[in-house]
C-alpha cells in the first residue's frame, strides 16, 4: 500500500533537489566540460543536457512525453559546435 502513497513534498526537498541539479549543470559546464564537448556531436539533432537531483548529469535526446510538471527542455545545445573552438 506504500508503493502508490504520493511522497510528502517538502521545501526542503525541493531546494535539495534544485541544488542538486543546478551542481549536475556546473559540473558539466565548468569542470566536466570536455566530456561535455566531447557529449555534443553535432550528427545528431535535438540534444538536451539533463541534469539530476543527485549532481550527476547526461546529453541525450529529449524524452518522447514529458510529464506536466516538468519544463520543456531546451533543444539544440549541439547546434553551434560545428566549426566552433571548445574555449567558445
Amino acid at each position: 500500500m506504500a508503493e502508490n502513497q504520493p511522497t510528502a513534498v517538502t521545501v526542503e526537498g525541493i531546494f535539495e533537489g534544485y541544488q542538486g541539479r543546478r551542481h549536475g549543470m556546473l559540473k558539466a559546464l565548468i569542470t566536466e566540460l570536455k566530456k561535455f564537448f566531447d557529449l555534443c556531436d553535432p550528427a545528431h539533432v535535438n540534444l538536451c543536457l539533463y541534469s539530476f537531483p543527485d549532481g550527476e548529469w547526461e546529453v541525450s535526446k529529449p524524452a518522447d512525453e514529458i510529464p506536466s510538471e516538468l519544463p520543456e527542455p531546451c533543444l539544440g545545445i549541439n547546434f553551434s559546435r560545428e566549426g566552433m573552438s571548445s574555449k567558445d
